[in-house]
């Protein structure tokens, strides 16, 4: 049953590195580009809270941006010609098979 709660502790909020929980004072300024524990490159893999990694708060962390409307517009012309290669290699191999019927 869920109880109500009264207080929140702290420590949910607390920025850690996330690959070795390290919560010292280099990251919460945000002044390193690595943990200064395990080397992790915190560019790549920012600090995160408990709280942010089970979404209670902020918008997940994403590591890929959306792609732009060029980005969307090759790979919609790459797929047509994927498509159109397929599309002439079966009737390429449609026109040996009837080839090799006719005797």
């Amino acid at each position: 049953m869920p109880v109500k709660v009264r207080r929140v502790n702290p420590e949910l909020f607390v920025r850690r590195c996330v690959a070795c929980g390290y919560d010292g004072a280099l990251l919460k300024g945000g002044l390193a580009a690595r943990c200064a524990r395990c080397g992790c490159d915190l560019k790549a893999r920012p600090p995160r809270s408990y709280a942010e990694m089970e979404g209670f708060i902020g918008q997940p962390i994403t590591l890929d941006s959306p792609p732009g409307p060029e980005l969307t517009h090759q790979s919609l012309i790459q797929r047509w010609l994927a498509f159109l290669f397929i599309v002439m290699l079966g009737f390429t191999v449609m026109a040996f098979l009837f080839a090799s019927a006719i005797p």
